[in-house]
């Protein structure tokens, strides 16, 4: 059996219905630990039991902010996309989570979804592919 334990950077560049392109790639196996790590926090808790206090320990997800790293790492660019005076849309953090927000850009995010579902489509096939070789 052979294995590739390289981590390939999949990416893609899609068609905007509105004119433009937005530039994809997916999450590695080491974006996911970055962000797991940024995301989850550790919280001390401290009940009264049997008239003492005890320590424990629970977690908190921080499902906003996985949000905002997850759109910053997948979308990679775009072309030809311009605000209403028709100036060119920066690519930055802040721009990349201002056009995923709920209802600002709906044209763009079906674009991204079905990217990363086209992206996500393709390196499974390429999996199936490798696993019968």
């Amino acid at each position: 059996m052979i294995i590739d334990l390289d981590e390939k950077d999949e990416c893609g560049t899609f068609e905007l219905a509105g004119g433009g392109k937005v530039h994809l790639r997916l999450l590695t196996i080491d974006d996911l630990k970055v962000m797991r790590k940024a995301c989850l926090k550790t919280v001390p808790e401290y009940p009264l039991l049997d008239g003492k206090y005890q320590r424990f320990e629970g977690q908190t997800f921080d499902g906003d902010l996985f949000d905002e790293m997850k759109w910053d790492r997948a979308i990679t660019g775009w072309d030809d996309l311009f605000d209403r005076n028709k100036k060119p849309i920066p690519v930055i953090k802040e721009n990349k989570i201002l056009l995923m927000s709920p209802g600002k850009a709906p044209e763009f995010v079906r674009a991204v979804e079905e990217g990363l579902k086209t992206l996500k489509d393709a390196d499974a096939e390429k999996f199936r592919a490798a696993e019968k070789n």
